[in-house]
């Protein structure tokens, strides 16, 4: 009886340790934050397809509809692992590929964003309106970004199935836009 006790209270301290790995290693975000890191990549990336077609010209608009292609094809591919993992509709990648999809998704974006930035017009006196976003270092944002994907892809076995589903929902919302859904900035 007492080891029953004693074997209870180490099964309930091993759990509790347990859980707080998991929020440690999520980095203490929960899943609407994740959510909203992936959203915010996808209006930075709709940010500068929409500059690219107000300024650039045709040349450089088919050159940057490639770049963003490539960049779109990484982060819909670690969107779609994540959608996976938490369906259970099929065997998951690993969290290790798909940061890698993340960092090469990043890296592209930023680099069509500072290509893009060149291209629009600065009035003497004004900061470019994609120079703050770029003048960020990639690394901060991919960690910033890893950490999202961390936390949805570690902590989904613990949600609910009605969770799972309303978070798959706005996963499959914060994929990017086809390049040519996105208007001209004016």
């Amino acid at each position: 009886m007492w080891t029953m006790k004693l074997a209870t209270r180490y099964v309930g301290a091993l759990a509790m340790l347990l859980a707080l790995v998991r929020i440690v290693q999520a980095g203490g975000i929960g899943w609407p934050e994740a959510v909203a890191r992936l959203t915010e990549e996808r209006s930075r990336a709709e940010n500068c397809v929409a500059a690219l077609k107000g300024h650039g010209s045709a040349e450089q608009v088919a050159r940057g509809r490639l770049t963003f292609g490539g960049a779109k094809a990484h982060f819909d591919g670690m969107i779609a692992g994540l959608i996976i993992a938490l369906s259970g509709a099929g065997e998951p990648r690993s969290l290790p590929s798909l940061e890698a999809e993340l960092a090469s998704g990043a890296s592209d974006l930023a680099a069509f964003c500072r290509t893009v930035d060149e291209l629009v017009p600065q009035t003497s006196g004004q900061k470019s309106w994609l120079g703050d976003a770029l003048k960020e270092a990639i690394t901060p944002i991919t960690h910033s970004m890893v950490e999202a994907i961390s936390t949805l892809y570690t902590n989904y076995r613990g949600d609910k199935a009605a969770t799972r589903k309303t978070i798959c929902t706005q996963l499959e919302a914060a994929k990017w836009p086809d390049f040519d859904e996105v208007k001209a900035a004016q």
